[in-house]
């Protein structure tokens, strides 16, 4: 994702950061950011295969208010109907996750893993199964409510696509799940905004609700805190879609614009986990601690990932305080909770070494959009 490091700060260049104004100025820059980049936005949206119609629609729209257009009869912004089919496309994903981790799995196989012998009472332990087999049944509920509502409203509902899911374990099954609804939730949050139509928006903020409670069971079945934050912030279309994408067949494609996804996590303090990172032109994932918002550009970096081919990379791994070329430390993990700061780099010489400090910031830079450097934060939580 594209956004200022923490709030009143933005990344300009390597070297550099403007101050900027919080508070009502940083909101505007916020809903700013749901109408960017219009031709990267399409360029990817074309992309998601049998969704993208409800995709490239909501991105046209959004586009066309960020123009300036008509929002009126012309119909150049989104429709309810557009944002509505761009909500099912998840739906559609995520009730096939769970669909197909079912099928694939019996209740005895689920109960007995060590996943759900992380609740001492029995009735949980055992209800694990059923539990997921309860959130399968909402998402398939949401998938046809928002048909039925598309069609009323005169509209055709998308079809699902093929998916593929990247999980080998149930400890990898939670994880993904507990990804996969932080996502959900977070796109209905930055959708909700367009919505027009109030009864439209009340049922969009019930279902909203419901994907919330989905995340929160995951993240304890993840051994994540529910709740680490008073405020989560929402998602736009263009940092939903290459995390949609990882997951449709045949459409992990070489995206146009890099973003990163670093969200809240528990750590030992020896590495941290990136949710995703696209890299159009490949390279690395620096970690930056929040020295970074004082200017200190390359002494801030404390770990960087291996380096990727051009796409999207999920779980990024990140070891810290280790394996940085010209990274001199003093520690051998982080030893306190913080505010980590993710940011994807090229690598500008083709050589595949990290060389961003040994190079003295020529070499190997962070990528960038409209003048910012991509970055994401996260709050991290030693154990």
């Amino acid at each position: 994702m594209v956004r200022a490091a923490t709030h009143g700060t933005t990344m300009t260049d390597e070297n550099t950061i403007r101050e900027e104004s919080d508070g009502v100025l940083d909101f505007i820059g916020q809903v700013s950011d749901q109408l960017r980049s219009r031709r990267a936005f399409m360029g990817d949206a074309a992309k998601v295969g049998a969704s993208a119609t409800a995709l490239s629609a909501l991105g046209a729209g959004t586009a066309a208010a960020n123009d300036g257009g008509d929002s009126g009869n012309g119909g150049s912004s989104p429709s309810d109907v557009d944002i509505l089919n761009y909500a099912l496309t998840l739906e559609h994903l995520e009730a096939n996750y769970y669909d197909q981790f079912l099928a694939e799995h019996s209740e005895e196989e689920v109960e007995r893993s060590a996943v759900a012998q992380y609740f001492a009472r029995p009735t949980l332990q055992y209800s694990t199964y059923q539990q997921i087999q309860d959130v399968r049944d909402h998402e398939q509920a949401h998938v046809e409510a928002l048909s039925q509502t598309i069609e009323d409203l005169g509209g055709t509902p998308v079809e699902p696509a093929e998916y593929e899911f990247p999980y080998s374990s149930m400890e990898e099954f939670v994880a993904l799940s507990d990804r996969i609804e932080a996502v959900g939730v977070s796109a209905y949050a930055g959708a909700a905004p367009m919505i027009d139509n109030e009864e439209v928006l009340k049922a969009a903020l019930s279902i909203h609700s419901v994907e919330a409670e989905h995340q929160t069971y995951f993240q304890l079945l993840n051994l994540q805190r529910p709740a680490p934050e008073a405020f989560n912030e929402a998602r736009s279309m263009e940092q939903v879609l290459p995390i949609a994408k990882q997951f449709i067949v045949g459409e992990n494609d070489v995206p146009e614009m890099a973003s990163a996804t670093f969200e809240n996590q528990t750590t030992d303090g020896s590495n941290v986990t990136v949710a995703s990172a696209a890299l159009p032109d490949g390279g690395f994932v620096a970690m930056h601690d929040s020295s970074l918002l004082d200017g200190n550009v390359a002494g801030s970096v404390i770990g960087v990932s291996e380096k990727f081919d051009a796409g999207t990379q999920m779980d990024v791994n990140v070891p810290l305080y280790s394996g940085v070329p010209g990274g001199d430390y003093d520690q051998s993990r982080l030893e306190e909770d913080q505010t980590l700061i993710a940011m994807p780099h090229k690598d500008t010489n083709g050589n595949g070494t990290y060389d961003f400090l040994t190079s003295g910031g020529e070499q190997d830079g962070a990528y960038t959009q409209d003048g910012s450097a991509v970055v994401d934060d996260a709050e991290i939580t030693v154990e």
